[in-house]
Formats: C-alpha cells, structure tokens, sequence
C-alpha cells in the first residue's frame, strides 16, 4: 500500500485508499504504516483575512498569526485552536496577505479523535477551500487562467477563485440541505429536481411554482454573494476577469444556471462541468479533488496548510526517556549477571571485573551525554516557555484595548455596509468596478466601466446609491477610451 498512494480517512470505520485515481475501501487499523488524511468540514472552520509586513520571518510570522486571529479574528482566549494560514504577495504594497483559518481543539478531538485512535496518527487535516489547488499541480486546469469553482453538497458548499494554479478566495453558501428546507423538500428531490430541470421555469408545473421560486431564489442570492466575492478581489489581486467557472455538482449541470451567471457579467467565462478522474463514479468527484490535494501535500508538491493535532509520534526507544531506559535496564541485566558469574567462576573473578568495570565506565560515558542532551532540551523548553510568557503577555494586553476593539467593530460594520450596497448596485446595472478606495466609514470611490451601450448605467448606479440613503454622490466627466466609458464615482455617507 505504499508508494504513490494516501489514506483518505472518512471516520473510524471506513478509510479509502487513493492511488491517483481510483479508490479502494480498507480497514481504518491498517493504516497505521501509511499517510492518513482528512478533510475538515467547513462550518468548523473559521477564517480571518489581513495584512503583516513583508519582510517578517517565519517564527515571528505565525506568532504574529495566533495573536491577529485572538484580537481581530474573535478566538475565545480560554479555548485551544489549530491555526494554519495561507498567504499572498500584493503586487504594489510592502505587505503579506493573509488569510488564516482556526479549529478549537475540542471540536477536532470530537470529529477526528475517534479516527486517530485507531490510525494513530492523521498527518494532515486540510482546508477543504484550498483542495483544487491539487487540479494544477496534476496538470487538470491551465495554470494561466483565473477559475472559479461553485461547489454544492448536502451539507456544505461554497465558491473558490484561483489564479495562476494559486487559491486566493472563497466564499460560503447555502448547503443543498438548507434549501431543501426553505423548499419543504428532501435533499434528494432537491438534487434530482436541479439535475434534470434546473432554474427552467417552463420545465414546471402548476403545482410546483413554489419549489421553482424557491430555487430560483436561492440561486439568485449564491450567484450574488460569488460575483461580490469575484468583485471585491479584482483590484487587490489584478484579477482583469474569469476564464472558466466550473460547477462541481455531481459531474452534473443544472439547465439554466450558466444563464443566471452571464447575468452577473461571467458571459465571456468558459462554463463546464468539473471531472477530476475519469474511473471515479459522479458522486465520487470531488472527494477524487481532495484526494488528489492529499496526494500532492504528500508527495511536496504543494505546501498545505494543516490543522492537525494528531502528528506521528516517535517509538518510544527513539526518544531521550527510550534510550534512558534501555541503558539502565541493560546496566541491571549486567549488574546480575555479574553476580551469577561470581558465584559460579570465582577463579575468573579478576577478568570478569576488569570488564564489567571498562562496561560500567562506558555507560557513565553515555549517560553524561543523555544528562548533556536532556540540559540542552531543557534549556530550549525554557525558551520556548519564555516565548509562550512573551506571547500570552502581548495576548492580556490586548484586553486593555477591547473597547477601542468594539468601536473598530462597529467601524467595519459600518464599511462593510456601504461596500455590500455598492455592489449590490453594481450588480444590478451590470457595472464592474476597477479600483474601489474606501476612505473611514463615511467615503467610497469607486471606478467603474461600461460598455457604449451600457453608458447610462452610471448615471442608473449613482441614482440608485442616492436612493439608498447617501448624502452626496457625484462624479467627474465620463470619459471613453475605445468603446469603454469610465468615470470615479465619489460616493458620502
């Protein structure tokens, strides 16, 4: 089983083989000897995006990491996380994007602890976001287009953008079980409805206007929420458009879908359906997707981050207290033996101890080193005890500031509001914006671009901001520069 294969670990009773392409069903307990990884779901996850100097090395980096996601990503100081980030060169600032994700332990002692009792170890629990990194690397999608991935599942689904075989951004959506609910269905009439009709309303009955409102709604507001996410990351990672969407449902289409997308500006995106592995079932596509991502962690050709707390561990005579051991009992096993020769060989008493003695020396030898090497072990616990004081020091003081915290809060509350109307307005005239500047909570300039035959959309957009209740939005000359109008639209609070 070794080789180019992982274990893929869905709990404690079912883990699958995965060797590139196909899977194969083992038992959980005999895994132990192999790579073992799992996925951790979604709505366990949180995530903080930010900025850090450049120019900050590793060590300082993920201190800087744990403290930034204590104070601006809402972690509990009484709890335990596994923190792992991903992070992105800005092109025009001195600067480290960061986006960073945490699990309490307790939650992933509740969801893997069982499966780790019995592999003994999980070598990577992966952010599910980052898995279509692995298409890249396993030359499956062009590394020099900008691809949107829409996921949909029972229990969780989200959106991923890459650019340049790179994760950049996700965002999550309604699960396929939510809106099943809203519409008073099964997931599976669900799924079978949106496979074989889709958003297609002359595909329905009169009886079923309230399941086909339900969907069209509920995919209204997904695609919405993508093209804000798509929206928001253009200027920040100069992505100029998408290339291709993929939609990972099952290897199925949905009728009806890719014409509600074109509505929101992807109609020059390459649509399809995503297929990791051809000897892979439907439903089995995108767990191929993470496959392949934990086939590429393995194999070094990504660096994943990784939310484990369950590592391999050494054998127990390959730690300091193993090799201790092992010297003290074979001092004792040699301590009797020397008393049974004694008894029994009396005429070779002088030779006997004259060995025993140079054995004995060799072994004060080896336990001044072991003493050597556990003083030097201590001293780097110390260091790292030191380290960990300085870190919960800086967390404490950041308590002393929680009011001001609360002031920022309601800040970005405030900023993230007007940004949402923004978009929302630039949706709905069909605008995109190329630079959006953000000045405090009360200012937005927004550059945006229109087509000749879409020019009075601006004028459309900046009635429509007035409408929603901004004081002052006013704009200089519209200019046009080959069939393309531009004009920065000032918009006050």
């Amino acid at each position: 089983m070794s080789g180019r294969s992982i274990c893929y670990c869905i709990n404690e009773r079912e883990t699958l083989i995965f060797d590139g392409a196909s899977f194969v069903k083992t038992d959980t307990a005999k895994a132990k000897k192999e790579f073992c990884a799992a996925v951790v779901p979604p709505e366990h996850i949180r995530s903080h995006t930010f900025k850090l100097p450049a120019q900050t090395d590793e060590e300082r980096l993920d201190t800087l990491v744990e403290i930034t996601m204590f104070e601006g990503g809402g972690l509990d100081l009484e709890k335990e996380y596994a923190i792992a980030y991903v992070k992105h060169v800005l092109d025009f600032e001195s600067s480290w994007l960061i986006e960073a994700f945490a699990v309490e332990h307790s939650k992933l002692e509740e969801l893997f602890g069982p499966i780790a009792a019995k592999t003994a170890h999980l070598d990577l629990l992966a952010v599910p976001y980052l898995s279509y990194e692995a298409l890249y690397r396993f030359d499956k999608a062009d590394t020099n287009r900008t691809d949107l991935f829409l996921y949909l599942s029972e229990e969780a689904s989200f959106a991923v953008l890459c650019k340049g075989g790179r994760y950049i951004a996700h965002r999550n959506l309604p699960s396929l079980e939510s809106i099943a609910a809203g519409a008073n269905v099964s997931v599976e009439v669900v799924k079978d409805t949106l496979r074989k009709r889709g958003l297609e309303s002359d595909l329905y009955g009169p009886d079923e206007l309230l399941l086909i409102e339900r969907l069209q709604d509920a995919f209204s507001k997904i695609v919405e929420r993508v093209a804000q996410s798509v929206n928001h990351k253009r200027g920040v990672f100069g992505i100029k458009g998408v290339d291709t969407v993929y939609l990972d449902f099952e290897q199925s289409e949905i009728p009806g879908l890719w014409d509600l997308i074109d509505s929101y500006g992807f109609e020059e995106s390459t649509k399809g359906v995503l297929s990791c592995c051809e000897s892979l079932e439907p439903a089995e596509q995108h767990r191929g997707v993470e496959a392949l991502y934990m086939l590429a962690a393995k194999e070094g050709k990504l660096d994943a981050p990784n939310l484990t707390i369950f590592e391999k561990r050494p054998g127990f005579l390959q730690t300091h207290t193993g090799r201790f051991v092992a010297a003290v009992t074979a001092a004792a096993l040699l301590t009797a033996g020397y008393a049974l020769v004694k008894e029994g060989e009396l005429g070779t008493l002088e030779r006997e101890n004259s060995e025993l003695t140079s054995r004995l020396d060799t072994l004060k030898q080896r336990a001044a080193q072991l003493r050597a090497t556990l003083g030097q072990e201590k001293l780097q616990l110390d260091a790292v005890q030191k380290r960990l004081d300085q870190s919960r020091q800086r967390v404490l003081a950041f308590e002393e500031t929680a009011d001001a915290a609360l002031l920022i809060e309601e800040s970005k509350l405030r900023r993230r509001k007007m940004i949402g109307d923004v978009d929302r307005a630039l949706a709905a005239y069909g605008l995109f914006a190329a630079s959006m500047e953000q000045n405090g909570s009360r200012r937005v300039e927004v550059e945006i671009l229109s087509s000749y035959a879409g020019r009075d959309r601006i004028a459309k957009f900046m009635k429509a901001m007035i409408g929603r209740g901004y004081g002052s939005v006013g704009t200089e000359a519209i200019q046009l520069d080959e069939d393309l109008y531009s004009s920065r639209v000032e918009i006050v609070r």
